[in-house]
């Protein structure tokens, strides 16, 4: 009998626990991968799968949610959970990893100027 996916990686999932903090670069890393073999599992990627089009739907759909949950103070995790889920769907169908998508989004704000403005940063070349 074929495991499932959460059979399959149960004593992965045990390590981090429910709603645990994962403590390195290798645990996001094996979620990264866990949550791209789930998406195989279920033809994500292969011929009448999804597109990055369809995705970017979805991650609409999950920001939405994210944001009735935050307007209502309820708990957020698995809204955000789902929103990394979507873009890492983004991002193996568009041929880029996460973490060189994290490194250029940092490269272009480390050294960023600007200020807080009703508490949304602005950056220096887009002040009045």
């Amino acid at each position: 009998m074929k495991k499932s996916f959460l059979d399959k990686n149960m004593n992965f999932l045990e390590v981090i626990g429910e709603g645990g903090i994962a403590e390195n670069v290798f645990c996001m890393d094996r979620l990264i991968e866990l949550v791209e073999e789930w998406g195989v599992e279920r033809n994500f990627f292969g011929p009448g799968g999804s597109t990055a089009k369809d995705q970017l739907c979805k991650l609409i759909q999950e920001v939405g949610e994210l944001s009735d949950n935050l307007c209502k103070d309820k708990d957020i995790t698995d809204d955000v959970g789902d929103c990394l889920v979507v873009l890492i769907m983004i991002a193996r169908l568009k041929g880029v990893s996460m973490f060189d998508c994290l490194t250029k989004a940092y490269m272009d704000i480390k050294d960023r100027k600007g200020q807080m403005q009703d508490g949304v940063f602005i950056k220096e070349s887009d002040l009045d």
